[in-house]
């Protein structure tokens, strides 16, 4: 499929939810009004207790209903079983995509061997220290550049052959909440496929952070990713090497753009990542 065979692509995009009302709505808003609209817009409501269900078919979404939350992993393969395009759209729930998002992302598709496409997530609130930092330090991209070969595609905002999906057996279920993006990507690649990001393909990231919640994000991500990269054979020490790099790079990118006070936060986030890694590694049933 080249990048200009537009017309020839059918596109389901699909928001997996799990109690995420505050969000939805403005969501599934910013899917309906893209350049290059879906031809399926599916929200799968992973037994949520709030009303994210009704204010997602307000807004015009099919909704999909799990009776019992089974977590994103579960999700995302639910929306494959009822993608009725070749090419599936993921969009967290949290987030609100830029009208160029799926126009931009089927660009990325050029030839047989890409098997996904995906963009970056940009952080839409900055009230709190935990905000700034997040938006500084765990960027949900690649970076400014695109890339052709991409370790993997953030589950924020990423774009898949469903076929290419298929052929690896969907998203890992064991991974309820984090890395099942980690886990997809290491499979595809060693499958045969490339992926692809293109920093254009931009979607905003809507939750807000506390203190708490940062580490609890902080936690879970870089836990479930050692337990991957374990699994998969893929050498989680490499981890510690990223963590071990940040607690230089970190406090001297915010010493030098003046906000030195963000440096206690550099310290105890290397902290939890690092246990969070040893936890992962150490984990006897790997993912």
């Amino acid at each position: 499929m080249a990048s200009t065979d537009l017309a020839a692509v059918r596109v389901t995009a699909a928001v997996p939810c799990y109690n995420g009302g505050r969000w939805v709505a403005d969501c599934v808003a910013s899917l309906r009004v893209q350049t290059r609209p879906p031809d399926d817009l599916l929200v799968i409501d992973d037994g949520s207790t709030d009303d994210s269900a009704a204010q997602a078919e307000r807004a015009g979404a099919q909704v999909i209903r799990h009776g019992v939350n089974q977590g994103l992993a579960v999700g995302r393969n639910t929306a494959l079983a009822h993608a009725t395009g070749n090419i599936l759209v993921f969009v967290d729930v949290d987030a609100t995509a830029e009208p160029d998002l799926i126009e931009t992302l089927l660009t990325g598709f050029t030839g047989a061997e890409v098997g996904g496409v995906g963009g970056q997530g940009i952080e839409a609130h900055l009230e709190t220290r935990a905000d700034e930092w997040r938006a500084r330090h765990a960027r949900q991209w690649f970076g400014p550049r695109p890339l052709a070969n991409a370790p993997y595609l953030s589950g924020l905002c990423s774009a898949y052959r469903c076929d290419a999906l298929r052929s690896v057996g969907g998203f890992n279920t064991g991974l309820r909440t984090n890395a099942e993006d980690v886990d997809m990507g290491l499979r595809l690649r060693r499958a045969g496929y490339r992926l692809v990001y293109l920093p254009a393909a931009r979607v905003y990231h809507q939750r807000a952070d506390t203190l708490p919640s940062l580490v609890k994000t902080m936690d879970r991500w870089y836990y479930w990713a050692a337990r991957v990269r374990r699994a998969q054979g893929d050498q989680p020490w490499r981890l510690f090497g990223g963590v071990a790099r940040s607690l230089v790079s970190h406090p001297l990118q915010d010493g030098l753009s003046g906000r030195p006070d963000l440096a206690a936060l550099d310290l105890l986030m290397a902290w939890v990542k690092l246990r969070a890694i040893v936890r992962g590694c150490a984990a006897r049933d790997t993912a």
